[in-house]
């Protein structure tokens, strides 16, 4: 059980390393959405994201749960960004 435990320490560390540039990217995003004028929501976006994600997954619905909660919490932080 340690050594599973283990491997997934690691993985959470690359999980995490991961999250922390598409939260920068997400927040580049947000500027230019604020300087172009367009809305944080771009629901043909999130349904691209969710349909593509899903499509490399093996465990698609898990995946797509965990994906609109990323989505989400982008748009927060977006929505922060251009206040």
């Amino acid at each position: 059980m340690k050594e599973l435990r283990d491997e997934i320490d690691k993985i959470d560390v690359q999980i995490v390393s991961l999250f922390n540039q598409r939260m920068e990217i997400a927040g580049q995003i947000a500027l230019e959405k604020q300087k172009n004028g367009l809305p944080v929501e771009n629901s043909a976006r999130e349904a691209e994201v969710l349909a593509n994600v899903a499509s490399m997954a093996e465990q698609k619905e898990y995946c797509k749960k965990v994906y609109h909660t990323i989505l989400e919490v982008s748009k927060e932080y977006q929505r922060e960004l251009i206040k």
